[in-house]
């Protein structure tokens, strides 16, 4: 089995690369899955994210209010981080016993994906990884890309300037793939990852 992080800014690319790992038999994990759950009705983080970013972060019935604390979360690179620093925690303990359950099993999946959008924030994830796929494109490419999905442009733009930048999380990466010339191209450059990466027959080189 081959765990493989897959991460890249807003609107780089990340859900175009997962299908298509997807699509030949990859397993993926979307973090994000995985922090939605953590931070269920019964989680132990709400209290102490409404300690940190105030009581408007949970509805009136004390479930978490997603949409109010990203605009708390996003507002600055050090709230984000203030963000981070109390979910990855929590979502890497999830993970981690997940894949060692995994490779336990007679039949393991070729490829495990781990969807990881804020690698260089969270930079623990790699150390779960055989290797590190970044999906990089210019900034203004992505927000078109992120508005044209129906997103407030001033939104992304907000949430990019809290993100890390390409370069940081390039330098987590073995190998980088520029999503800047069309689909087809982005296609094929993946589709070359692939190929590198398995024989004929889906077994990993």
């Amino acid at each position: 089995m081959r765990v493989l992080v897959l991460t890249g800014g807003l609107g780089a690319g990340k859900s175009t690369a997962s299908e298509f790992l997807r699509e030949r038999g990859a397993t993926i994990v979307d973090l994000d899955d995985v922090a939605r759950h953590a931070l269920g009705p019964d989680s132990s983080l709400l209290p102490m994210l409404a300690e940190e970013f105030g009581p408007e972060v949970l509805s009136e019935d004390g479930s978490l209010d997603r949409a109010a604390l990203a605009r708390f979360a996003f507002e600055s690179p050090a709230s984000a981080a203030r963000l981070n620093a109390l979910t990855h925690p929590v979502v890497a303990r999830e993970v981690g016993p997940a894949l060692a359950d995994l490779r336990l099993l007679a039949t393991q999946p070729r490829m495990v994906v781990l969807e990881v959008p804020l690698l260089a924030e969270a930079p623990v994830f790699a150390e779960l990884a055989d290797e590190v796929l970044a999906i990089s494109a210019p900034v203004e490419v992505r927000i078109r890309r992120a508005v044209a999905k129906g997103m407030d442009e001033d939104d992304v733009r907000r949430r990019i300037a809290a993100q890390a930048t390409d370069a940081e999380r390039e330098a987590l990466a073995d190998i980088v793939i520029s999503n800047d010339d069309g689909i087809e191209a982005f296609l094929g450059k993946l589709d070359a990852f692939w190929e590198q990466r398995f024989d004929g027959g889906g077994a990993p080189r």
